[in-house]
């Protein structure tokens, strides 16, 4: 979450945000994404994701991510993995109008991030669906 939205008491009218999901370990697989957090002295992260305002950033892109991380040049912030869990909590946050989720899908000419509403990246991943398996 940006700097603005950290805690339940800048959540708008008290979600209910389980906090304990918001703040994964570097451990926590990306399934289905990745964040770029804000990780304190004590090697855990308070849940802040990074973003411009309350436009919070995912990615699908493990390298995408990795490029966000040397752009900063920052150390307190560390890639995360979100968990359905994770992503679930901050859908609250868009639901009740006070961030919205884009996913970054890779930059153009220029080095412009491209991205998307998350609920657009998830039905273009829906209807996508499964490839065929491959015949050997």
């Amino acid at each position: 979450m940006s700097e603005e939205f950290q805690n339940n008491e800048e959540l708008g009218g008290g979600l209910d945000i389980d906090m304990s999901l918001c703040c994964p370990g570097p451990d926590a697989r990306p399934e289905p994404y990745h964040a770029v957090m804000k990780i304190g002295a004590d090697g855990n992260t308070d849940g802040q994701l990074w973003g411009m305002g309350s436009q919070l950033m995912l990615f699908d892109d493990l390298s995408c991510a990795k490029q966000i991380i040397d752009a900063l040049g920052d150390s307190s912030w560390q890639i995360r993995g979100v968990t359905k869990g994770h992503l679930g909590e901050l859908k609250k946050l868009q639901d009740a109008g006070v961030a919205q989720l884009f996913v970054i899908v890779g930059f153009v000419k220029g080095g412009q991030i491209e991205a998307m509403p998350l609920d657009e990246h998830q039905a273009r991943m829906k209807k996508a669906g499964t490839p065929p398996p491959i015949k050997h």
